[in-house]
């Protein structure tokens, strides 16, 4: 009696050269499939004559206008290198200072420019917040009649001490 496991029926299942040959005709089909996606050419070579691989496009002009012909890109996973860690001299110190100092003003001023402006205390009754108002509209008019009143002189008269 043989070892294998009876079919439903109780009779042996039989593997014959028939589906061995199947078998054998699918994984060939599957790994030129897949072969095609590979691009190690023994692998793409076969798949491409076969219809199963594509060739890439050749970029339009202007891509290739663009961008170089050869681009380098980190993998993923892979950390870049980092530049040596010498010490700075004292001009790289002040050169360095001075351009974070820029960068940090910069910073301030765009800050300032976006934040609304902050009120003066947050617990103020309705008459404070009125008298607020009517002090900053009154400053806003004498800012506007100054500059009007600036116009108005000449240019020597601007400059005469008060």
């Amino acid at each position: 009696m043989s070892m294998r496991r009876p079919a439903a029926n109780g009779q042996p299942r039989r593997v014959g050269p028939i589906w061995g040959a199947k078998l054998g005709a699918l994984v060939t089909l599957a790994a030129l499939g897949l072969g095609g996606c590979a691009d190690v050419s023994v692998f793409h070579a076969p798949a491409e004559l076969a219809g199963f691989a594509t060739t890439p496009k050749v970029g339009q002009d202007f891509i290739k206008e663009t961008h170089p012909a050869k681009t380098e890109f980190t993998s993923v996973g892979v950390e870049p290198s980092h530049p040596d860690g010498k010490p700075r001299d004292a001009k790289g110190v002040k050169e360095l200072q001075a351009e974070l100092e820029a960068q940090r003003d910069t910073g301030h001023a765009i800050l300032e420019k976006l934040s609304p402006q902050p009120p003066s205390s947050a617990a103020q009754t309705p008459e404070e917040k009125a008298k607020a108002r009517i002090a900053t509209k009154q400053k806003q008019k004498e800012g506007v009649a100054r500059k009007a009143k600036d116009k108005d002189q000449p240019p020597d008269a601007a400059q005469a001490p008060q």
